[in-house]
């Protein structure tokens, strides 16, 4: 059976997968919350595991969690390869800019309250990303979290994937009860009907337009996809492999960037994957038919599917021997950081925006204290069919905070950048003011375009 390898993870998942999406369905009270199917069935999976593998076979856990880290890490990149691929519209408006930096600056204050609380409770023989890293998993879900906690495992006592994945699950588990339990406020203060149930599918319909017979092979099409991922993804394997050689002559300080670029593998993805877009574009300007090359439709598919398979992979992942030595950590600053994300969203969002403020407020919410298919979910909640204009604004906004948090993330990787320099306690507070001067910067140019009107 060695043949089957880590294909046996990949067929636990689907199964565990099968099983949420029925419970979902027919549990009434599974149907009342925001979950999403492939967390509710990596649970499923990790309470069965920690309940009886002890019993049954003297371990802690019945997967192999290299093998699960290594599909999470992957998923993640694949996924954000596959979006970064599909060909979109000019929509950059000005109050998608505006949604960027509110989601940006929400990061910025998460990390903010994981810091503090670091410096205040938990400072004492222990590294200042395992407060950080409640931004990563609530913000950004629990592959980056996890990857990136991944490259602090030695800091973190070994616990670093655990603690960004554990992180992700209680950002998912605020968000979707929580968010059910302010949409029910917000309805009843309208005098609307609330929602019976909260499902996962698409209120959107999908027209494919053909043009020949020979067009109709889906088949082709997914493989034309999967191909051109796999050069991307080939080429982030060389830029690794070439950094890896080329900082290994560095002692130390070398080994860090180098962690760096690995858990940052999907950004180097991204990159390749817009270079690429790039130059089909200047095909098409010299009047070359090349549209045909990246189909929309599949890539979404193929993006959906990695990121489920990194959420449950993510949630297998946790073990509880961390426990000890973070478990009140986590949980006091995942509490702590959903509350605070929740007033100041509702704070800006009744400054920011002119219109659509709840619609907003639920939607950002949802997306940053899970993933953005959990704000769309929530935002269902108070617009069944979303005929707002919050929902595109919401994805084409999280597409321009990636660019924003970028000095962000340089900010939270300073501690870990210096830990050998001797000054980790002035590391530690540089990167808390420069968390809160970013997000001064951001609150204020946010409320001057409140002012101004610019987001109507």
């Amino acid at each position: 059976m060695e043949n089957w390898g880590i294909i046996l993870n990949f067929l636990l998942i689907g199964g565990l997968m099968f099983i949420a999406k029925i419970l979902k369905t027919k549990v009434p009270v599974l149907n009342r919350i925001v979950i999403p199917t492939a967390l509710l069935g990596g649970f499923i999976g990790l309470v069965i595991s920690l309940v009886f593998a002890p019993i049954i076979i003297g371990k802690e856990t019945f997967f192999n969690l290299d093998e699960l880290e290594s599909i999470v890490y992957h998923a993640l990149a694949i996924g954000f390869i596959a979006l970064a691929l599909k060909r979109e519209p000019s929509k950059i408006k000005k109050k998608i800019w505006s949604t960027g930096m509110l989601i940006t600056s929400t990061y910025a204050l998460q990390a903010v309250i994981g810091i503090l609380l670091f410096l205040a409770f938990f400072a004492q023989d222990n590294f200042i990303g395992s407060g950080m890293l409640v931004a990563l998993g609530f913000g950004q879900g629990p592959g980056l979290a996890m990857s990136i906690g991944n490259t602090w495992t030695d800091q973190l006592k070994g616990f670093g994937g655990d603690l960004g994945a554990s992180y992700a699950f209680l950002g998912f588990v605020f968000g979707g009860t929580v968010g059910v339990t302010l949409i029910n406020i917000i309805s009843r203060r309208k005098g609307t009907l609330k929602p019976k149930s909260y499902d996962e599918e698409s209120s959107s319909k999908v027209t494919i337009e053909v043009d020949t017979i020979k067009e109709i092979s889906l088949l082709d099409g997914l493989t034309t996809q999967m191909i051109i991922i796999s050069i991307i993804y080939g080429l982030v394997y060389l830029t690794l492999y070439v950094a890896e050689i080329g900082l290994g002559a560095l002692a130390g300080t070398g080994e860090q960037i180098f962690g760096l670029l690995k858990g940052f593998n999907f950004i180097i993805g991204i990159l390749y994957a817009l270079v690429y877009k790039n130059i089909l574009k200047a095909f098409e300007k010299r009047g070359r038919n090349v549209r045909f090359i990246t189909n929309n439709y599949m890539l979404s598919n193929i993006a959906s599917i990695a990121f489920n398979i990194m959420i449950a992979g993510a949630v297998l992942s946790i073990t509880l021997e961390f426990l000890n030595d973070y478990g009140i950590q986590l949980f006091v600053t995942a509490i702590l950081a959903g509350l605070v994300t929740m007033v100041y969203l509702r704070y800006m969002t009744k400054r920011v925006y002119p219109g659509y403020q709840d619609e907003y407020f639920i939607g950002l919410f949802g997306m940053l204290t899970g993933v953005a298919s959990t704000g769309l979910a929530l935002l269902k909640g108070i617009d069944q069919n979303l005929e707002t204009p919050v929902a595109e604004e919401m994805v084409l906004g999280s597409g321009t905070a990636i660019s924003m948090a970028l000095p962000l993330f340089v900010i939270l990787f300073l501690p870990s950048l210096t830990l050998n320099s001797g000054r980790t306690a002035m590391w530690n507070l540089i990167s808390l003011f420069g968390c809160l001067l970013y997000i001064g910067i951001l609150v204020t140019i946010l409320l001057i375009r409140g002012r101004r009107g610019v987001n109507v």
